[in-house]
């Protein structure tokens, strides 16, 4: 008897989600596509790890660009003489905090400007982003990317990430 009542219990535990979310490159982008994990980047279709993330913020010229680094260097704000990586830079202007976006391709950037570098080669492929800053400090910013590029490899960098702030 105990055996029969014990299969009416309701049980108030919900099954595993057995769906895994994938994450990968889009030809369309928006702030909600961002995902929600650590910054991590696809170059010639390999994964690759980023050593070094860093801000800049260009007096003379009034340039800012963040820097997702395949490489560190010696010291933080150092010059990287190999540089592969990630490049997203607003040239004469700043990247302030909240979100911007070229959602596609084809696209205006307006004074936006984003490559890829790997061995000496700077990308010339079309890209569109997503940019979320949420927080600015004078040493470090917060925020979220997505960045894709339409070459052979759909090369991309996204996810949440952490920049040191470097005044130049």
């Amino acid at each position: 008897m105990l055996l029969l009542l014990g299969c009416n219990k309701k049980s108030d535990e919900k099954p595993p989600d057995t769906k895994k979310v994938e994450f990968s490159w889009h030809d369309n982008v928006s702030a909600g596509d961002i995902p929600d994990f650590p910054i991590k980047g696809y170059l010639n279709g390999k994964e690759v790890q980023l050593s070094y993330i860093n801000f800049e913020r260009w007096r003379g010229a009034n340039d800012n660009v963040i820097n997702f680094s395949l490489v560190k260097p010696t010291q933080n704000c150092g010059f990287i003489e190999e540089f592969s990586g990630f490049v997203l830079m607003n040239k004469g202007g700043s990247i302030n905090q909240g979100e911007w976006s070229k959602s596609k391709f084809a696209d205006d950037a307006g004074s936006y400007q984003a490559y890829f570098k790997t061995d000496s080669q700077k990308s010339s492929a079309a890209w569109n982003c997503a940019l979320v800053i949420e927080s600015t400090t004078d040493k470090v910013v917060k925020g979220r990317i997505a960045l894709f590029f339409n070459d052979e490899n759909k090369s991309w960098v996204a996810g949440k990430f952490e920049a040191i702030v470097c005044n130049n």
